[in-house]
Protein backbone atom coordinates (compact mmCIF):
# COMPACT_ATOMS: atom_id res chain seq x y z
CA UNK A 1 0.00 0.00 0.00
CA UNK A 2 1.36 3.38 -1.32
CA UNK A 3 0.89 5.36 2.26
CA UNK A 4 2.98 8.57 0.35
CA UNK A 5 -0.41 8.76 -2.04
CA UNK A 6 -2.71 8.26 1.05
CA UNK A 7 -1.67 10.75 2.93
CA UNK A 8 -1.71 13.51 -0.21
CA UNK A 9 -5.40 11.96 -1.02
CA UNK A 10 -5.71 13.09 2.93
CA UNK A 11 -4.23 16.18 2.79
CA UNK A 12 -6.22 16.90 -0.90
CA UNK A 13 -9.42 16.34 0.76
CA UNK A 14 -9.29 18.04 4.19
CA UNK A 15 -8.26 21.32 2.37
CA UNK A 16 -4.91 23.28 2.89
CA UNK A 17 -4.69 25.25 6.32
CA UNK A 18 -4.95 28.52 6.47
CA UNK A 19 -1.91 30.52 6.46
CA UNK A 20 -0.97 31.88 10.21
CA UNK A 21 -1.25 35.77 8.71
CA UNK A 22 -4.96 34.84 7.37
CA UNK A 23 -5.15 33.36 10.82
CA UNK A 24 -4.37 36.69 12.16
CA UNK A 25 -6.37 38.41 9.82
CA UNK A 26 -9.45 36.88 10.58
CA UNK A 27 -9.52 37.88 14.60
CA UNK A 28 -8.61 41.13 13.53
CA UNK A 29 -11.85 41.24 11.09
CA UNK A 30 -13.79 39.96 14.13
CA UNK A 31 -13.54 42.99 15.81
CA UNK A 32 -13.63 45.45 12.82
CA UNK A 33 -17.13 44.10 12.02
CA UNK A 34 -17.84 44.24 15.78
CA UNK A 35 -17.21 47.97 15.54
CA UNK A 36 -19.83 48.36 12.88
CA UNK A 37 -22.27 46.43 14.81
CA UNK A 38 -22.02 49.13 17.65
CA UNK A 39 -21.49 52.32 15.67
CA UNK A 40 -21.20 55.67 17.37
CA UNK A 41 -22.88 58.39 16.02
CA UNK A 42 -20.09 60.99 14.91
CA UNK A 43 -18.14 57.71 13.90
CA UNK A 44 -19.55 56.06 11.08
CA UNK A 45 -17.62 54.28 8.06
CA UNK A 46 -13.81 54.78 8.11
CA UNK A 47 -14.10 57.07 11.02
CA UNK A 48 -15.54 54.23 12.97
CA UNK A 49 -12.36 52.20 12.52
CA UNK A 50 -9.44 54.73 11.91
CA UNK A 51 -7.94 58.03 13.24
CA UNK A 52 -8.22 60.84 11.54
CA UNK A 53 -11.66 61.19 11.22
CA UNK A 54 -12.49 61.27 7.48
CA UNK A 55 -16.60 61.41 7.65
CA UNK A 56 -17.66 62.91 4.63
CA UNK A 57 -14.44 63.06 2.84
CA UNK A 58 -11.64 60.82 1.79
CA UNK A 59 -9.25 59.51 4.02
CA UNK A 60 -6.21 60.92 5.16
CA UNK A 61 -3.85 59.52 7.11
CA UNK A 62 -1.85 61.52 9.92
CA UNK A 63 1.96 60.56 8.52
CA UNK A 64 2.93 61.42 12.47
CA UNK A 65 1.32 58.11 13.75
CA UNK A 66 2.86 54.90 13.57
CA UNK A 67 -0.94 53.33 12.70
CA UNK A 68 -4.17 54.83 12.09
CA UNK A 69 -6.26 52.18 14.13
CA UNK A 70 -6.57 53.02 17.87
CA UNK A 71 -7.11 49.69 20.13
CA UNK A 72 -10.26 50.38 21.84
CA UNK A 73 -10.96 47.11 24.01
CA UNK A 74 -8.86 44.22 25.42
CA UNK A 75 -9.49 41.93 22.55
CA UNK A 76 -8.28 44.68 19.68
CA UNK A 77 -5.07 45.23 21.76
CA UNK A 78 -4.43 41.59 21.77
CA UNK A 79 -4.82 41.45 18.10
CA UNK A 80 -2.65 44.07 17.22
CA UNK A 81 0.05 43.06 19.31
CA UNK A 82 0.28 39.78 18.18
CA UNK A 83 0.50 41.00 14.30
CA UNK A 84 2.99 43.59 15.45
CA UNK A 85 4.72 40.44 17.37
CA UNK A 86 4.63 38.25 14.07
CA UNK A 87 5.68 41.25 11.97
CA UNK A 88 2.60 41.27 9.95
CA UNK A 89 2.18 44.39 7.90
CA UNK A 90 -1.42 45.18 7.57
CA UNK A 91 -3.01 47.77 5.30
CA UNK A 92 -7.56 48.26 5.70
CA UNK A 93 -9.49 50.07 2.70
CA UNK A 94 -13.36 50.16 3.29
CA UNK A 95 -16.01 50.58 0.67
CA UNK A 96 -19.67 50.52 0.02
CA UNK A 97 -22.56 49.78 -2.76
CA UNK A 98 -21.32 52.49 -4.98
CA UNK A 99 -17.85 50.82 -6.27
CA UNK A 100 -19.92 48.59 -8.73
CA UNK A 101 -21.01 51.42 -10.36
CA UNK A 102 -18.26 54.59 -9.60
CA UNK A 103 -16.10 55.88 -12.08
CA UNK A 104 -12.76 55.30 -10.59
CA UNK A 105 -10.90 58.30 -12.27
CA UNK A 106 -13.53 60.44 -9.99
CA UNK A 107 -12.05 59.09 -6.58
CA UNK A 108 -15.78 58.72 -4.87
CA UNK A 109 -15.16 58.49 -1.10
CA UNK A 110 -18.37 56.56 -1.06
CA UNK A 111 -16.57 54.26 -3.35
CA UNK A 112 -13.77 53.30 -1.48
CA UNK A 113 -11.38 54.68 1.18
CA UNK A 114 -7.92 53.73 2.32
CA UNK A 115 -6.00 52.26 2.96
CA UNK A 116 -4.86 53.17 6.67
CA UNK A 117 -1.91 51.45 8.40
CA UNK A 118 -3.87 48.77 10.84
CA UNK A 119 0.28 47.25 12.27
CA UNK A 120 3.36 49.87 13.33
CA UNK A 121 5.91 49.95 10.64
CA UNK A 122 2.68 49.52 7.69
CA UNK A 123 4.92 51.48 4.62
CA UNK A 124 2.24 53.62 3.21
CA UNK A 125 1.41 54.13 -0.74
CA UNK A 126 4.14 56.08 -1.85
CA UNK A 127 6.00 56.79 -5.61
CA UNK A 128 9.20 56.47 -4.50
CA UNK A 129 8.64 52.86 -2.29
CA UNK A 130 8.04 49.55 -4.78
CA UNK A 131 7.39 48.19 -1.44
CA UNK A 132 4.55 50.44 0.18
CA UNK A 133 0.73 49.48 0.58
CA UNK A 134 -1.41 49.56 -2.79
CA UNK A 135 -2.33 52.48 -3.62
CA UNK A 136 -6.41 53.46 -4.53
CA UNK A 137 -6.60 52.88 -8.15
CA UNK A 138 -4.61 49.16 -7.89
CA UNK A 139 -7.65 47.89 -4.97
CA UNK A 140 -10.21 49.80 -6.80
CA UNK A 141 -10.74 46.52 -9.17
CA UNK A 142 -10.84 44.39 -6.58
CA UNK A 143 -13.01 46.08 -3.93
CA UNK A 144 -15.67 46.19 -7.14
CA UNK A 145 -15.44 42.47 -8.18
CA UNK A 146 -15.49 42.09 -4.28
CA UNK A 147 -18.93 43.94 -4.41
CA UNK A 148 -20.23 41.93 -7.49
CA UNK A 149 -19.54 39.10 -5.05
CA UNK A 150 -20.97 39.80 -1.63
CA UNK A 151 -24.34 40.86 -4.20
CA UNK A 152 -24.19 37.31 -5.40
CA UNK A 153 -23.90 35.74 -2.23
CA UNK A 154 -20.10 35.72 -1.92
CA UNK A 155 -18.76 35.38 1.64
CA UNK A 156 -14.86 36.82 0.97
CA UNK A 157 -12.05 35.45 -0.68
CA UNK A 158 -8.38 36.12 -0.86
CA UNK A 159 -5.84 36.85 -3.75
CA UNK A 160 -2.31 38.34 -3.89
CA UNK A 161 -1.34 41.82 -5.67
CA UNK A 162 2.69 42.12 -6.23
CA UNK A 163 3.92 41.24 -2.76
CA UNK A 164 0.83 41.65 -0.82
CA UNK A 165 -1.89 39.06 0.51
CA UNK A 166 -5.40 40.19 -0.08
CA UNK A 167 -8.22 39.23 1.63
CA UNK A 168 -12.04 40.92 1.21
CA UNK A 169 -14.77 40.33 3.28
CA UNK A 170 -18.46 41.56 3.58
CA UNK A 171 -20.47 43.63 6.11
CA UNK A 172 -24.34 43.73 6.16
CA UNK A 173 -26.01 45.31 7.31
CA UNK A 174 -27.32 43.37 10.78
CA UNK A 175 -29.41 46.13 12.36
CA UNK A 176 -32.85 47.88 11.11
CA UNK A 177 -30.44 51.37 11.88
CA UNK A 178 -28.01 50.00 9.40
CA UNK A 179 -30.85 49.87 6.91
CA UNK A 180 -32.60 53.17 7.68
CA UNK A 181 -29.03 54.87 7.36
CA UNK A 182 -28.08 53.39 3.83
CA UNK A 183 -31.27 53.93 2.61
CA UNK A 184 -31.25 57.84 3.18
CA UNK A 185 -32.12 59.60 -0.54
CA UNK A 186 -28.63 61.10 0.12
CA UNK A 187 -27.06 57.67 -0.92
CA UNK A 188 -28.61 57.91 -4.41
CA UNK A 189 -29.46 53.96 -4.65
CA UNK A 190 -31.99 52.57 -6.81
CA UNK A 191 -32.87 49.76 -4.73
CA UNK A 192 -33.49 49.55 -1.02
CA UNK A 193 -31.23 48.04 1.28
CA UNK A 194 -32.79 44.79 3.14
CA UNK A 195 -31.76 43.55 6.35
CA UNK A 196 -28.37 41.20 6.14
CA UNK A 197 -27.93 42.62 2.66
CA UNK A 198 -24.39 43.67 1.79
CA UNK A 199 -23.89 47.38 2.25
CA UNK A 200 -19.84 47.40 1.34
CA UNK A 201 -16.59 45.53 2.56
CA UNK A 202 -13.38 45.68 3.89
CA UNK A 203 -10.67 44.91 2.02
CA UNK A 204 -6.85 43.92 4.21
CA UNK A 205 -3.47 43.63 2.27
CA UNK A 206 -0.82 41.95 4.39
CA UNK A 207 1.97 40.28 4.28
CA UNK A 208 5.31 39.51 6.57
CA UNK A 209 7.97 42.01 6.89
CA UNK A 210 11.05 41.19 5.74
CA UNK A 211 13.74 41.24 8.42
Amino acid sequence: MNYTLILLAAFLFAGAPPTPNLSLIERLNQCTTKRFRDPLPENLGMSRMTVPSSFGTHFRPDLTRTRDFLPETAVERQVIQDLEEHRVQVGLYLFGTAVATSDPSQYNFRALKGPAAITAGTPRPSPVRADALPAWKEIYPIAHRAMQSFRDGGKGFETRLDTWDIAARPLLAVQDRCVACHNNPSYGRVAKIQLDDPIGGIIYAFRTATP
